[in-house]
């Protein structure tokens, strides 16, 4: 509940919607104004926001997730959390938690609204599946990089970096895909393509496994380095 009220106060909530929703918008025009696309359909409306999503989506999330951190260290809050007997692990996982249940709403919402209006409710299902499971990430990845920086310009410069720097080892190797799942360049990014361009919006086993294996690696990675970094949080807290 602490964690909402301060979404709401610090306009995190808000930011989120807004991000989200333009994320949507962009998947509608860029067909239409790019690729001049004069009948867009359900299917082709939703692989172009898992598009976006996948593609810009660093860029996108890096300042809301970064701020809703950060902002506890420029005011000092870290020892208010200590008192409360918060550690680095339920003071994390808490903002994860309120950042994603407020992305998974919102994409909830939108899906049903546009799945209304097309009159077809046969991709909301893999679409809230994929398009949770690509946010989930940033909040993850951006998250753990804005719990060890000392500010939200330094949070949002590496995350870009780390961005970058997978788009780029995805490229160098298919081995690499762990760093960048999502990238266009991975067989999972065409398989989802199949998946929306076909009559069938079921997506297999060889599609929902690899993503949920690659969010539990990450929280798995996520709870070594905190636990072998734990100082630096009470270091950031009291000394930025």
């Amino acid at each position: 509940m602490l964690e909402f009220k301060k979404s709401l106060t610090n306009k995190v909530i808000y930011i989120l919607i807004t991000v989200i929703c333009f994320s949507f918008l962009l998947g509608y025009f860029l067909p239409v104004g790019i690729d001049k696309v004069k009948h867009l359909s359900q299917g082709d409306f939703f692989f172009s926001t898992y598009t976006v999503l996948t593609q810009f989506g660093f860029l996108l999330f890096a300042f809301v997730i970064s701020f809703f951190i950060n902002k506890e260290y420029g005011d000092k809050n870290i020892l208010f959390y200590r008192l409360m007997n918060k550690n680095i692990f339920s003071f994390f996982y808490e903002k994860v938690t309120i950042l994603f249940m407020e992305a998974f709403l919102t994409i909830f919402i939108l899906l049903i609204s546009i799945s209304l209006f097309y009159g077809d409710f046969t991709n909301f299902f893999t679409s809230l599946f994929l398009y949770s499971a690509v946010i989930l990430q940033y909040i993850l990845i951006i998250g753990i990089i804005a719990l060890f920086s000392k500010n939200i310009l330094i949070s949002i410069g590496i995350s870009i970096v780390y961005w970058i720097t997978s788009v780029i080892l995805v490229a160098i190797s298919k081995k690499l895909s762990f760093f960048a799942p999502f990238d266009a360049s991975n067989d999972l990014y065409r398989i989802i393509e199949k998946t929306y361009m076909s009559d069938s919006s079921i997506i297999g086993n060889g599609v929902i496994v690899p993503i949920i294996v690659y969010i539990f690696i990450l929280i798995i990675i996520q709870v070594l380095l905190m636990s072998i970094f734990k100082k630096r949080w009470l270091i950031l807290g009291i000394k930025n």
